[in-house]
């Protein structure tokens, strides 16, 4: 398998340690990690299994390589054909069924009677261990723990808890063996993920006014990873701050001539305006005082130039951390920046709150009293508490989530590539469901009693506890969309310019409602959500909302929106319709009652994503406008 490792492993130059405490904890972890009482996995470099520090034999390449896809999925259903296709692609012997029984019943009596478990399941098999047996999760725990620390104001923990981290590292994660694109894709997010730990770090460091330490660290990074503008404005804040302005503007000079060059774009808006506050020396750039808390940055028009408080310049800067608790409002306007979910009351059409979150927020749904959010970078579900605003959980999920559902306790992601459909309910796995209808799904959503799929001319019904198609039917028209509200389905045709009401149990049409001319010019993406009143539906390329009252079997308004917002995503509530807007950071509510239509501000510099109406206020995901969709 190619590697997708990037960057010096722990011990090596340059180490980024920046701290005494921070080089004993980097020490204490490895040990710990070998040492580990009961059993240990080790992922982060040369696949390893540790018994009381003893090193256990993995068997060849083969066996390794099967060991290793399951505990990429440990504690996860993986089919059969998932293991061999992970393990043999398509050189597959002939035997290849009893090859696999044979490996599958090594790796059982490898583990017998200590704390690991090879279970057969109804789908597959499941290697049942403890999440804190496996590196890759202590890894992500104690960068989530660090960030916390970080973007709480206290620098000295956070860079102890980030060096235990990124001490895990032994090199390039499974680079030994051969498996198959998609592992490769899932360790390059871990792998993304410990450069963005590296960068946290620098982060804590130079809030503790440590910059005349971290200069040269920083040049080796920058030269390494010339296009991470985060790690790049850490350099010019360093070397601002050792009396180097000259290099620190030749630094940003740099970064825009580079950016322009391989991908035809300018700087972020943040290095914009570092580059600005320098060349003014605005005396924010100055060292903070060890160990003030960073404060939520105030909103401020698009000329602005300065930098309100050093710490809030740094955490500005790219900044990927996940807070556990939302980030209250100051008495003035608040707007969000990448990476969080800005919380809007309905009411006065503000911001209230933001919830920093991954580090590119797509996707987000309401589901029983939480808020959902997958991050198509980190490849992450995170759970939001609507009352607290806090973060509960982050949960891996080793693929892209395409789709996401959430309702009674359990939240549904689909992987178009792969074509899974995937539940996470109380426990921390996620279980994972195949079907040969899924090969064509478009559309996820679900109701009080099932998850609904759809796409091409298919629509399916699952049962939301077994994980089984219990219906697959045909439909006449294309589907674009599904939404459920009040009891009832509802499918978009974009082809046919039809809205379709399913029936719950049946899956049978039991409706058709025309949407006019201006949804009927030939197949597009729509967006769709309904409320107890009206059904909306958005076509983003045209720019237009149209609202259908049920009731009266017909369309009552179409919105024309203003051109040139990337209009995305669409959520019904609270007497309203609220549609994302990617390319100016705001928000279009529609009234449902007066059709008054207004634009209301949640980010200056980054795009909002998608949308969801929960708990008497709307939630927006917000990324960086680079991220995917």
């Amino acid at each position: 398998m190619t590697s997708s490792f990037v960057g010096p492993v722990a011990g090596s130059a340059p180490s980024g340690t920046l701290t005494d405490a921070g080089k004993r904890e980097r020490k204490t972890e490895q040990t710990r990690s070998k040492g580990h009482a009961g059993l240990s996995f080790s992922l982060l470099g040369p696949l390893e299994a540790r018994v009381d520090g003893e090193t256990l034999p993995l068997g060849g390449a083969r066996q390794r390589s099967l060991l290793a896809l399951l505990l990429l999925h440990a504690n996860e259903t993986v089919s059969r054909e998932r293991l061999i296709e992970g393990v043999w692609g398509a050189e597959r012997p002939s035997t290849i069924g009893a090859a696999l029984n044979v490996h599958l019943s090594k790796i059982r009596k490898l583990f017998a009677g200590a704390d690991a478990i090879l279970a057969t399941e109804l789908h597959g098999y499941a290697l049942r261990i403890d999440p804190e047996r496996l590196d890759l999760t202590r890894f992500e725990r104690l960068v989530r723990e660090g960030r916390q620390a970080l973007v709480a104001g206290r620098p000295e923990e956070a860079a102890a808890t980030l060096d235990r981290a990124l001490a895990l590292w032994r090199g390039p994660p499974l680079a030994e063996l051969d498996l198959d694109a998609s592992v490769g894709a899932a360790l390059g997010r871990f792998c993304e993920l410990r450069l963005s730990a590296v960068e946290d770090r620098f982060e804590a460091g130079l809030l503790a006014g440590r910059h005349a330490e971290l200069t040269a660290e920083l040049e080796e990074f920058v030269r390494e990873h010339p296009l991470r503008e985060r790690a790049r404005g850490k350099l010019m804040i360093a070397l601002y701050r050792g009396g180097r302005q000259s290099e620190a503007l030749h630094t940003y000079r740099d970064a825009r001539a580079l950016l322009a060059e391989e991908l035809g774009l300018d700087p972020g808006p943040e290095l914009q305006r570092l580059e600005k506050a320098i060349l003014v020396q605005d005396p924010s750039l100055s060292p903070p005082e060890p160990h003030r808390p960073p404060r939520t940055a105030r909103a401020r028009p698009a000329a602005a130039v300065a930098v309100a408080l050093a710490a809030a310049t740094l955490l500005a800067l790219g900044r990927g951390g996940a807070d556990t608790r939302a980030t209250e409002p100051p008495a003035e306007v608040l707007l969000a920046h990448a990476s969080d979910i800005a919380v809007i009351n309905p009411d006065t059409k503000k911001v209230v709150a933001r919830v920093p979150v991954g580090s590119s927020p797509a996707l987000i749904r309401e589901g029983e009293g939480s808020v959902w959010v997958a991050d198509q970078l980190d490849l992450t579900v995170t759970e939001i508490d609507l009352e607290s605003r806090r973060v509960l959980r982050t949960v891996g999920l080793g693929f892209r989530p395409d789709h996401l559902a959430a309702r009674e306790g359990a939240v549904w992601a689909f992987d178009k590539e792969e074509r899974v459909l995937a539940r996470l309910g109380a426990e921390q796995t996620w279980v994972r469901f195949v079907h040969p209808d899924f090969t064509e799904v478009e559309s996820v959503a679900v109701d009080e009693h099932a998850v609904w799929l759809a796409g091409g001319r298919r629509l399916i019904r699952v049962d939301p506890d077994s994980g089984e198609v219990v219906r697959s039917v045909s439909v006449p028209d294309h589907v674009d969309g599904l939404a459920t509200a009040g009891g009832d389905v509802w499918a978009v045709s974009s082809a046919q310019g039809t809205l379709m009401r399913i029936d719950p149990v049946t899956a049978e049409i039991r409706d058709r409602i025309s949407m006019g001319a201006d949804l009927a010019s030939g197949p597009r993406k729509l967006s769709i959500s309904a409320d107890t009143d009206f059904v909306w539906v958005l076509d983003g390329d045209a720019a237009t909302v149209v609202k259908i009252d049920p009731s009266l079997h017909d369309v009552v308004e179409t919105y024309r929106l203003p051109p040139g917002r990337g209009s995305l995503a669409l959520a019904a509530g609270e007497g309203a319709a609220w549609i994302s807007n990617v390319f100016d950071g705001t928000i279009t509510r529609i009234d449902g009652r007066t059709s008054e239509v207004a634009s209301i501000a949640v980010s200056a510099y980054s795009s909002a994503k998608s949308v969801t109406v929960a708990g008497g206020l709307v939630w927006v995901s917000i990324a960086d406008d680079r991220s995917p969709h």
